[in-house]
């Protein structure tokens, strides 16, 4: 008679990038996965062959609670993941939860949330932590449960109906209002250099559909922008992808080893804030931005998707 399979519930919701950020960690969870996540990254989501189930409605939460997990992991900080962590009947919790009105977090993800929102040390000790932290998100995620992070890729599966086009550069110069001073702005400065070299440049606009986004980016063999949803859909699709970080951690990010961080040398004078200032996008100079585009033209990597 077969023993039945594990059953693992997985959290993570927010934001778009963060989500398929965590995809690589289904390599190594060992049973049937149901992911909560929200409409807004279900595409990212949707058609993964690793998750058994997806649930990205709120409601649909209540069917949940009549189930037992054997694994439960909360990556998320805030208060309704937590309080739905919290409700689901489970062996074993990871991440997040409420206790006594408060959303706090397991031993198993202290490396991880001692740096968040919701740290034990306090926000003032949490930045300092995260700043000199030099983990990738994906460490620390594998370690939660009981693994070890090695360069498993992105899982992204979506149908992509452009090919990539060679010497094709996407520019993405944009960044969510949440974090606007992760915006660079010479990329007008960038494109005029890119096309006296010979490239093809392209300035990625808004969509209607996530999958039309993705097409975009899968056109092109290179990407340049910031710590953007963009950066982390061209690591998941292969691309050559050159980051600005202007106030956001460069050593969270997990290179692939086909993508080039640019950081700011303010970076950690603008660390994790949320208004605007220009300076340290402007200590980025268009050269070194340029120079790291023309030394990914000579790296080969195998063959894109799509």
């Amino acid at each position: 008679m077969d023993r039945p399979r594990t059953k693992i519930l997985v959290v993570k919701k927010g934001a778009l990038g963060d989500v398929l950020r965590t995809t690589p960690v289904l390599k190594v969870l060992q049973g049937e996965v149901t992911w909560v996540t929200s409409e807004a990254a279900a595409p990212l989501l949707a058609g993964n062959p690793l998750i058994n189930r997806l649930y990205c409605k709120e409601h649909d939460n209540d069917t949940l609670f009549e189930e037992r997990f054997d694994v439960v992991v909360n990556l998320e900080d805030e208060l309704p993941a937590a309080t739905l962590a919290s409700k689901i009947k489970t062996t074993s919790l990871i991440g997040a939860y409420v206790r006594d009105g408060r959303v706090v977090y397991t031993d198993s993800a202290s490396e991880w949330f001692d740096m968040s929102l919701i740290s034990r040390f306090g926000k003032k000790r949490a930045d300092e932590l995260k700043m000199n932290n030099h983990r990738t998100y994906q460490d620390f995620l594998f370690s939660m449960v009981g693994s070890r992070f090695q360069g498993e890729e992105y899982l992204l599966d979506l149908p992509l109906q452009k090919s990539p086009i060679p010497g094709l550069v996407g520019l993405e110069v944009r960044a969510g209002d949440v974090w606007p001073m992760k915006r660079w702005n010479k990329f007008e400065a960038l494109a005029h250099r890119l096309k006296g070299a010979g490239f093809q440049v392209r300035t990625f606009q808004q969509r209607d559909q996530l999958r039309d986004y993705v097409n975009d980016i899968n056109e092109c063999e290179f990407i340049v922008c910031g710590d953007t949803l963009a950066m982390h859909i061209g690591l998941a699709l292969r691309k050559k992808v050159i980051a600005i970080f202007t106030c956001t951690s460069p050593h969270e990010i997990y290179h692939y080893q086909r993508m080039i961080k640019i950081v700011s040398p303010l970076w950690k004078e603008y660390f994790y804030r949320r208004d605007f200032e220009p300076a340290p996008a402007e200590a980025v100079s268009v050269e070194s931005v340029f120079d790291a585009v023309m030394s990914m033209s000579n790296l080969r990597l195998p063959r894109p998707l799509g």
